[in-house]
């Protein structure tokens, strides 16, 4: 019998020295913060830190090809120059690769629309929240200085977290307009989005003065009587105006705020820190619209000159049949 004996020396057990390469540092890829176009014919994305290049192949599609790639002046953002102009308003996205100075790589894929050099100063105006079969929800804008509507954003939320988002067609306004976005269309041949021609649709409470626009995105319901509503220059932010409306109170309900759902309280708060809606620090429901009392036909309405100071006191609920979809609105107040 043969024995073989195995012998470890006891300095295999101690570890050597790691290698530097291993020391700790930065290994966090370059993170996306904002990103649109400044131009019919650029764009920009921006980094939260310091880049050293750009990988080729940044591209832009569908649409004209990228002309030019470049680092801006601070070093966090690039600078993307095409070779033809973008329709305003449509849809397009953007791709490509970069690197920190400390090497991390980070890819991206963006969708943006094409820039609007002309839009709309636009206010929401009047809501109709409790809809019916017989007049379905529906959100009345008016048009304080007039424009190119194309891109517009339309949220219930906000453009960060939102239920429904509406993108305005091409569509040029005037001052004093009102366009009505119907919310809960029938799939009939006459709900046209008029671009053109006001008198061209014929659903369900279409009017007759107003340019009215349909949403096809499936389940336009509104709230009946809780939510937060924007409105952005584009899909990508930039507000131009908000309504928040409520029927609770700090004491009705104690969770998120009195809001009821952290949702609210966060699409909220985000409207507050924007800038476009007066509130409390932290913010209430008694801040917002009063909605109590709302119906079919009681809607949720600025005053006849459309007055708008971003707050609750901008509004009010009107009595029955005090909807005015597409006409000023009644300065009646309903009393419960």
């Amino acid at each position: 019998m043969v024995v073989v004996v195995v012998a470890v020396a006891l300095v295999a057990c101690v570890p050597h020295t790691v290698p530097s390469i291993f020391a700790a540092g930065d290994m966090r890829p370059p993170a996306v913060t904002t990103w649109g176009p400044t131009g019919s014919r650029q764009l920009v994305v921006a980094f939260d830190e310091e880049l050293a290049e750009i990988m080729p192949g940044v591209a832009s599609s569908p649409g004209a090809p990228v002309k030019e790639c470049r680092l801006g002046e601070n070093g966090r953002n690039i600078i993307v120059e095409l070779s033809g102009d973008q329709e305003p308003g449509a849809p397009y996205a953007v791709s490509g690769i970069v690197a920190d100075v400390s090497g991390n790589q980070s890819s991206f894929v963006l969708p943006y629309w094409g820039h609007n050099p002309n839009p709309p100063c636009v206010l929401l105006n009047e809501l109709l929240t409790e809809g019916t079969s017989t007049h379905p929800d529906a959100v009345e804008f008016f048009v304080n200085r007039g424009g190119e509507c194309a891109g517009l954003a339309f949220f219930v939320g906000a453009p960060d977290s939102f239920d429904i988002r509406y993108i305005f067609p091409r569509l040029v306004v005037e001052t004093g307009d009102y366009v009505v976005l119907h919310l809960k269309p029938q799939g009939l041949e006459a709900e046209v989005d008029e671009r053109l021609d006001r008198g061209a649709s014929a659903g369900i409470d279409a009017t007759a003065g107003a340019w009215d626009l349909w949403y096809r995105g499936g389940n336009g319901a509104l709230s009946g009587k809780n939510s937060a509503l924007s409105l952005c220059v584009s899909p990508n932010g930039g507000y131009l105006d908000s309504a928040l409306y409520s029927e609770r109170t700090i004491e009705s309900d104690t969770d998120y705020g009195g809001f009821g759902t952290a949702t609210l309280r966060d699409r909220v708060e985000m409207i507050v820190a924007a800038g476009v809606w007066q509130a409390s620090d932290p913010p209430r429901p008694e801040d917002c619209a009063c909605s109590t009392g709302t119906t079919s036909t009681r809607t949720i309405c600025r005053s006849s000159s459309s007055v708008d100071t971003d707050s609750g006191a901008d509004w009010h609920i009107v009595p029955t049949k005090g909807s005015s979809l597409g006409l000023p609105n009644s300065d009646a107040v309903h009393v419960p």
